[in-house]
């Protein structure tokens, strides 16, 4: 018995040898190769997860169409004109001039008490026939009381109607609504590496990324300007009846825009530069490029230019050589799109919204702006925003008295705010209030480059940087997007 209590203590051992090497062999290959601790069975509380978690995200706020019931009065030379009145001022109370009291729909409801003496107007047939007509404008009706005619021979009329009324997205209340034009040009087409390509797709390709960009923002309302036929064909269906009669509060919500942007393609090229050998038949060939937009950012309803100016860049070259390589027009014309995208929306953001320093801590801050405001990676000039200044005759603001503070590195960028660290600090940053340092142009890595090499080894340099902005039509800022 012994014997056999040894061999399976034995087996046992061996089995568990066997596994922790077969364990140790899955660590190392994995790497994973850690001890695990001992664990101790605790008596552990449940905790309950908390309140505010949601496994379900919430849905996106597009409006919502409700309710609104109101009181109305109205007076008029007969008891039909008095509750006429009375339906026209509770459309007006609740929707005020969206709601397009002159449709057919509407005219129709509004004239349904012509004709009617005061008893029929009372009556719940009559209401009841308001409801139906209205086409849910009017989702309830019922007349408190009728009135005279007083000593004037005037009736008086009070309703009491429940009216459809569109509560538009909360957010957008603080957005600056906005309209993309069409990008206007010149040519029919433009030359990229060798061969054409549309300059109707580039300017449409162009102003889909805008498009994008400043929705990503978070910081504008963008109105879609293309597909009006598309809209116009939803909304017959609610003005026809073939929606829920709920629906008609969408009616008459079309938003027009605060500021328009109108932009045009100057120029838009990488030429293919070819060169004859004389020793032999082979070609040297190069190429080399860049483009040019101007921008207006106009004020819709005083017509005010907000922001106008000339952008420039440059493609990277590709240097003369006889070996024949040649180049994906595609992938550069794509490049030179997603830089000029670049510049338009930082320009327009720095304009309306400048991007702020929220938060510091040390020299690592959060930015108020993530998305297409800043890139990953980049670095840009800060300015210590300080007091205002105003014109002694016009009392106009002139703006704060810029001074310069330092440079800041991007490391992650979200599509509400970035994170980075500060270099090159040239002021106190100890008591400035969240805000006081505002965002300016990207220094280029050249430049910044050619700073650090001429300042002495011993002595850091103090003269503020060359930097170059990114508004600057000399230059274009340096780009790692592959060509």
């Amino acid at each position: 018995m012994g014997t056999v209590r040894l061999t399976l203590a034995l087996s046992l051992a061996f089995s568990v040898s066997a596994c922790d090497q077969a364990q140790t062999m899955i660590d190392k290959y994995t790497g994973k190769n850690k001890p695990v601790p001992a664990v101790v069975a605790t008596p552990v509380a449940p905790v309950a997860p908390p309140p505010s978690a949601s496994p379900v995200a919430a849905l996106p706020d597009a409006g919502k169409v409700g309710t609104v019931t109101v009181n109305a009065q109205g007076t008029g030379a007969s008891a039909a004109e008095a509750v006429d009145e009375a339906m026209r001022l509770a459309l007006k109370m609740v929707n005020g001039t969206t709601m397009d009291l002159g449709s057919e729909q509407i005219k129709v409801t509004l004239t349904l008490a012509r004709g009617r003496n005061a008893e029929a107007l009372r009556g719940t047939a009559f209401a009841e026939q308001v409801v139906q007509s209205a086409g849910g404008a009017i989702t309830g009706f019922k007349v408190n009381a009728l009135d005279g005619p007083d000593s004037r021979g005037f009736y008086q009329a009070d309703i009491e109607a429940s009216v459809a009324k569109y509560t538009p997205p909360a957010a957008d209340s603080k957005k600056l609504k906005i309209v993309i034009a069409p990008l206007r040009y010149d040519t029919a087409s433009f030359p990229m590496g060798g061969r054409s390509v549309p300059a109707e797709k580039v300017a449409e390709d162009l102003r889909q990324q805008i498009l994008t960009a400043l929705t990503n923002t978070g910081r504008f309302t963008v109105l879609d300007r293309d597909m009006g036929g598309e809209v116009a064909q939803e909304l017959d269906m609610i003005s026809s009846g073939q929606a829920p009669r709920a629906e008609f509060g969408k009616l008459g919500q079309a938003m027009s825009a605060d500021v328009i942007w109108v932009g045009k393609i100057t120029s838009f090229a990488y030429n293919r530069h070819a060169r004859q050998l004389q020793t032999s038949d082979r070609e040297l060939v190069s190429y080399s490029g860049g483009w040019g937009v101007s921008q207006k950012l106009v004020n819709v309803s005083t017509r005010q230019v907000m922001l106008s100016e000339s952008l420039r860049g440059e493609a990277p070259k590709v240097a003369a050589t006889t070996l024949g390589s040649g180049i994906d027009g595609a992938q550069v014309s794509e490049g030179m799109q997603n830089e000029i995208a670049n510049r338009i929306v930082s320009g327009i953001v720095s304009r309306t919204y400048p991007v702020t320093v929220i938060s510091r801590d040390g020299n690592a801050v959060v930015l108020s702006q993530g998305g297409q405001a800043v890139r990953e990676g980049g670095r840009y000039q800060l300015a210590y925003m300080g007091k205002e200044m105003f014109d002694p005759q016009t009392n106009q603001s002139l703006g704060r008295v810029e001074s310069d503070c330092c440079e800041v590195v991007i490391e992650r960028v979200t599509p509400t705010m970035a994170q980075g660290r500060l270099e090159r600090v040239q002021m106190p940053l100890d008591g400035l209030q969240p805000g006081a340092l505002q965002l300016r142009g990207m220094v280029t890595a050249r430049v910044a480059a050619a700073d650090t090499a001429a300042a002495p080894a011993t002595k850091p340099k103090p003269a503020r940087p060359a930097a170059t902005r990114s508004d600057a039509p000399a230059a274009a800022p340096a780009r790692d997007d592959k060509w």
